[in-house]
C-alpha cells in the first residue's frame, strides 16, 4: 500500500515537470500582437467585435504561437474565449431579428392613439386627470398602445436626488413619430416602470468616443449631465490579454 501511494506521488511530479518543460520557451511577438488587437476591438465594439473581420486576424495570430512558448496556455484560453464569444454573438443577432420582424407586425398595425393627445397637460388647478404620457405614466402601457415604439436604451444616474432608471428613446420608425408625435427628439428618464422625467435631446450634451469626456463647449443641461466609460470584454480564462474597464452606464 506505502509502495501504490507513492507511486502515484511520483507520477504527479513527473506530470508537472514534463508540463513545465513543455511551456518553458520564449515569449511570442504574435501573442502580445493578438493580445493588443483583440483588447482594442472589445473595448471599441464590446460582443460585437467577435463579428468584426479584424478578429479573423486575432484568431490567426493566436493559432501561430509556437507550441512550446509560455504563451501559448494563455493564446489556447484567448482562443476559446472568442470561439464562445463568436457563438453568443450568433445567438443574439437570431433573437434580434425575431425581436424586429415582430415589432414590425405590431407597428404596422392600425393606431388607437390620438396623436393630439399627446401634448395635452393635466389641469394643474383641479389635477382630475393625470397626463398619459407625463411623470408616473407607465413606460409598458405606452408601449402595448403604441407598438413599443418607446425603445430602451442606456442607464442613467440623476446626480443629486440618486434617482437611477432606463433612458428611453422613439422609434426612428416613421409610423412611431406619427403615434407619439410628442416624443420626438425626447429623451424619456423611467424609473421603475414609470416615467420619471423627459428631456429634450438637444439638452443632453453628447459624449466624446475617445475617452467618455464631453466635447468642449457642450451645453450644460443641469441635471441631464451625461457620461460614458468602456465596458471590458469577458473572461479569457488564464489569458493575459482581456483588458479591464468598467461600464459606468450614464448619469444624468
Amino acid at each position: 500500500m506505502v509502495c501504490s501511494q507513492w507511486s502515484r506521488v511520483a507520477v504527479c511530479v513527473l506530470t508537472l515537470a514534463l508540463g513545465c518543460r513543455k511551456f518553458s520557451g520564449p515569449p511570442d511577438p504574435g501573442f502580445e500582437k493578438a493580445s493588443q488587437l483583440y483588447q482594442q476591438l472589445y473595448a471599441h465594439e464590446l460582443d460585437e467585435a467577435y463579428g468584426d473581420p479584424q478578429m479573423e486576424q486575432v484568431v490567426d495570430l493566436l493559432q501561430k504561437v509556437e507550441p512550446n512558448s509560455v504563451d501559448k496556455p494563455s493564446a489556447q484560453a484567448l482562443l476559446g474565449a472568442i470561439e464562445r464569444g463568436k457563438a453568443e454573438l450568433a445567438k443574439t443577432h437570431v433573437e434580434r431579428e425575431k425581436m424586429r420582424k415582430a415589432a414590425e407586425q405590431v407597428i404596422s398595425a392600425p393606431s388607437t392613439i390620438d396623436p393630439s393627445a399627446v401634448l395635452a397637460r393635466p389641469d394643474a388647478g383641479t389635477g382630475a386627470v393625470q397626463d398619459p404620457y407625463g411623470p408616473g405614466a407607465s413606460i409598458a402601457e405606452i408601449n402595448l398602445s403604441s407598438g413599443g415604439c418607446l425603445v430602451a436604451g442606456e442607464p442613467f444616474r440623476e446626480t443629486g436626488t440618486n434617482r437611477a432608471g432606463t433612458v428611453y428613446r422613439l422609434s426612428q420608425s416613421p409610423v412611431c413619430a406619427q403615434k407619439l408625435p410628442g416624443f420626438v427628439g425626447q429623451l424619456v428618464m423611467v424609473a421603475e416602470g414609470r416615467i420619471y422625467r423627459r428631456v429634450l435631446e438637444t439638452q443632453v450634451p453628447q459624449p466624446a468616443r475617445d475617452g467618455g469626456v464631453p466635447s468642449a463647449g457642450a451645453a450644460d443641461a443641469g441635471p441631464a449631465r451625461a457620461t460614458q466609460a468602456r465596458a471590458a470584454p469577458p473572461d479569457a480564462g488564464e489569458s493575459t490579454a482581456t483588458a479591464a474597464a468598467q461600464d459606468a452606464g450614464t448619469s444624468y
